[in-house]
């Protein structure tokens, strides 16, 4: 089923997790963000493997990059997605939700909407995030087209409590508390 670009960023959202797209399998997912960019006549597309790069040419004095990863950890029967409530709060549930396709259909959504923005705008959705760095879509896209990470400023969805933090492999934060002696 085609990305409807135009829907809420809820059901967007909803739409990216439910495509399967764990690290090494986001071909269904990039064939999906691609042909939902390519009619865009604001926007030229760039497939590199299973990243998918869509880049204004306005003119503009200024280029801001921005980025976010297509792929998720295994599953865990946690697909499809559902609507569950929270503490009286709907949520949407469900593996990618927050790690990044919510980031990811916000997007989306920006690089279908903004037509003629202040700046030309570089988007990169890149697969291999979650996996080793060897493998990883953005690192691959720099090296063999740098001249697509030309910008003035740049932007990495990744929600990692705030911080900058472009891959991570391996990496456990804890409290530990003990008692006794």
């Amino acid at each position: 089923m085609p990305l409807d670009l135009t829907a809420s960023s809820v059901d967007l959202t909803r739409a990216i997790c439910d495509v399967p797209s764990v690290s090494g399998d986001e071909k269904a997912l990039a064939d999906l963000i691609e042909e939902a960019l390519a009619p865009l006549d604001h926007l030229e597309v760039i497939r590199h493997g299973n990243t998918v790069v869509a880049r204004t040419a306005l003119g503009r004095s200024q280029r801001v990059a921005i980025a976010g990863h297509i792929d998720t950890v295994p599953l865990n029967d946690n697909l499809p997605t559902r609507l569950v409530e929270i503490d009286g709060e709907p949520h949407l549930w469900g593996r990618g939700t927050v790690d990044m396709k919510g980031g990811t259909a916000v997007q989306l959504k920006l690089a279908a909407e903004l037509a003629d923005p202040a700046v030309d705008i570089t988007w990169m959705w890149y697969d291999n995030e979650e996996v080793d760095a060897a493998k990883n879509g953005l690192g691959l896209l720099a090296a063999d087209r740098p001249d697509l990470f030309a910008a003035d400023f740049a932007i990495l969805g990744e929600p990692s409590n705030g911080e900058v933090e472009g891959g991570c492999n391996g990496t456990m934060r804890a409290i530990v508390r003990t008692r006794g002696v």
